[in-house]
């Protein structure tokens, strides 16, 4: 379980979020929607562990993320950001396979026509779904998602949203920004839309 106790985050002199608490149920997918600069994303950051929040402590199960090693943390939480941007010249493959198990995501995620081409070549929608499979390969018992049906067309969102529902299955803690924009959120165990 992510347990958000009170935080409050400032950036460049304005709160984002502020006194905000919250409880993320583990083995479920809890979405997160808002609209663009509501500070969904920084939100994300936080309970990853990439900082500090000015006020208020996030835990995820007993650990503090942002008093965890790097090392830990991977080992805990994966995440994949939006608008993923990859600038070295690997395969879709070997990008994935330094997360972790290649060959199921790929098939899962339907990347098997693209899993040789470098992810320099890739569309938008394409980089997106490989930093989604990253970080799934990852095999981590915290799932970040930023935005990741953004950009995909309706056979790709299918696909990532029955993944996901079969992550929690399985026990993953799967938390996943949307934009307010997005109206059918029946795949989601619980929803957010207020947290500032």
């Amino acid at each position: 379980m992510i347990t958000i106790d009170e935080i409050t985050i400032v950036r460049e002199g304005r709160e984002i979020i502020y006194d905000y608490s919250e409880q993320i149920p583990a083995g479920s997918i809890t979405v997160i929607v808002g609209p663009n600069g509501c500070g969904k994303s920084t939100l994300l950051a936080a309970i990853a562990g990439d900082f500090a929040p000015d006020k208020g402590v996030i835990t995820i199960d007993d650990l503090h993320p942002i008093l965890t090693s790097p090392q830990e943390l991977s080992r805990i939480r994966a995440m994949a950001v939006q608008n993923q941007s990859f600038t070295l010249g690997f395969t879709v493959r070997q990008i994935i396979e330094m997360a972790g198990e290649a060959d199921q995501v790929i098939e899962q995620l339907a990347l098997g026509d693209i899993a040789d081409r470098l992810v320099t070549t890739l569309s938008g929608g394409e980089a997106q779904r490989v930093a989604i499979a990253q970080a799934i390969a990852q095999n981590t018992p915290v799932l970040l998602l930023d935005e990741p049906l953004a950009a995909q067309d309706v056979y790709s969102r299918g696909r990532i949203i029955q993944l996901l529902k079969e992550l929690a299955e399985e026990g993953k803690t799967i938390v996943v920004i949307v934009h307010s924009s997005e109206s059918e959120l029946s795949w989601a165990d619980k929803v957010i839309k207020q947290f500032h």
